[in-house]
């Protein structure tokens, strides 16, 4: 099998046109499994549905493919918020069977594998049975993907929220899951299968209060849409067919452009005397996950980001689009934030998936 990257633009959350076009030259039958990032202009409050939108008409557009079977071998990773210069878009990850696809000379390249958690009661979410959840999640998509922990480059998860965990779970009752609650959560576990975190920092005490601890290879979001955990990880796996590499680099803050380039050049991609892409085809995927300072600070001033009306994700979106686009020259960039302990205070990370010369 061989990992395929596709990439279609969308005119609004529900548009699957450019998606048809992406599927046509594939065949249905030689499709192992599908997966979807997939960035909406939706604004993530209460009454958004753009998510569900989109994750309507694209399993119709599947369906109209190639049936239900291939729905039900394919993974949607849906997130909202395309502030700045990033444009509404979706990557199309497939596991296909490609009797002309040979190996790279250094023997490695991409490989990815899905899962999905059973669904977890409002009880649970936000709890320690949360974390195990997600943790049996990875362990599972790197079984999917016949990788090891070492192999592994990055895991994307999508982590369900709700209104309220029970007394028993919180000194407080009727709190609260927020979405950067249920990230913590969902990140600690997932750290916890690579391990990068210790099965005792698995605990209330630590969940989005000791930001010290974190993983290292883990992006997270959530939606409200969903009642389980779901997640994708990417890898290089050796002996794996294809052209495409997949490299995770460390930002150390939200403009962290050095740390952009030092990624790509990782991956393989040539940058001119200015740090631009020069071969923008060389590019398939760029994703990244940016925070800010808890003091809302940013290389020593003031910022509002924290203080802001505006959501504080909606202001690192936006920003981070505008260092992305300024190196890439283009507005398609995955860019999600909140980097709760997916790395240190205020820093953030990036992964590249580019087409081996």
């Amino acid at each position: 099998m061989t990992a395929k990257v596709l990439t279609y633009d969308t005119a609004n959350p529900g548009d699957t046109s450019d998606l048809a076009v992406k599927l046509a030259p594939l065949d249905p039958r030689r499709i192992r499994r599908l997966a979807f990032l997939v960035k909406t202009e939706g604004n993530s409050d209460v009454n958004d549905y753009s998510r569900e939108f989109a994750l309507l008409t694209i399993e119709q557009a599947l369906r109209n493919f190639g049936g239900q079977d291939l729905v039900d071998r394919s993974t949607f990773l849906i997130s909202t918020g395309c502030e700045g210069a990033m444009t509404p878009f979706g990557y199309l990850f497939a596991d296909y069977d490609d009797p002309a696809a040979a190996t790279p000379k250094g023997g490695r390249s991409l490989a990815f594998g899905c899962a999905r958690s059973r669904s977890l009661t409002p009880e649970e979410i936000g709890t320690l049975a949360h974390a195990d959840i997600t943790a049996e999640a990875v362990r599972a998509g790197m079984k999917d993907a016949g990788v090891e922990a070492a192999d592994v480059e990055l895991v994307i998860v999508k982590t369900p929220v709700t209104s309220y965990v029970p007394a028993s779970a919180s000194k407080n009752k009727n709190k609260r899951i927020t979405s950067e609650y249920s990230k913590a959560v969902a990140s600690l576990g997932a750290g916890h299968a690579l391990g990068e975190v210790e099965r005792a920092k698995l605990v209330p005490q630590v969940f989005d209060v000791d930001h010290a601890v974190h993983a290292r290879r883990v992006m997270s979001f959530s939606g409200s849409e969903l009642d389980r955990v779901e997640i994708m990880v990417l890898a290089n796996r050796a002996g794996q067919p294809g052209d495409l590499i997949v490299k995770t680099g460390f930002l150390a803050d939200l403009l962290d452009a050095s740390g952009i380039r030092e990624t790509l050049r990782a991956a393989g991609c040539r940058l001119d005397t200015e740090g631009r892409v020069t071969d923008p085809q060389t590019v398939v995927a760029m994703v990244a996950k940016i925070g800010i300072a808890p003091d809302g600070r940013l290389r020593g001033f003031r910022t509002t980001i924290r203080s802001s009306h505006i959501d504080m994700d909606k202001h690192c979106r936006a920003t981070m689009s505008g260092v992305i686009g300024s190196i890439l020259g283009s507005c398609r960039a995955f860019i999600s934030a909140n980097t709760v302990h997916q790395a240190p205070p205020g820093g953030g990370l990036c992964a590249v998936i580019a087409r081996t010369l």
